[in-house]
């Protein structure tokens, strides 16, 4: 399985963002944002914790805390394969970002060992 060759949308906290947030700059007087923060698809290695799930534009996603404290997401085809994996909520091993039409998630590449 190889990575995208692809940048990843992030917020100014850190978080990956499943859909590019940039369209709302310029459209809503209110909205401050500068649009997201585009990271190149780098897997990295750590331990997620589910912290529960959300719906997307078109995608329902699973969502998960890093070590650090920023949130990924998988998509739900993604966490399929995984929640066997989990242990206590936690998910540790190799990561790293796949698109999917307009949406970004998470997946996993390795277990740890």
């Amino acid at each position: 399985m190889s990575k995208g060759n692809y940048q990843i949308p992030f917020d100014k906290d850190g978080n990956q963002q499943t859909y590019p947030e940039s369209w709302y700059v310029g459209k809503y007087p209110d909205h401050k944002a500068a649009g997201p923060d585009w990271r190149d698809n780098e897997p990295f290695a750590d331990t997620l914790t589910y912290t529960g799930y959300s719906r997307g534009r078109s995608a329902a996603n699973i969502e998960f805390t890093r070590t650090d404290g920023t949130s990924v997401s998988f998509f739900m085809t993604d966490f399929h394969d995984v929640a066997p994996l989990m242990e206590l909520g936690k998910l540790s091993g190799k990561f790293q970002f796949v698109k999917r039409g307009q949406n970004y998630g998470c997946q996993m590449i390795k277990e740890a060992t």
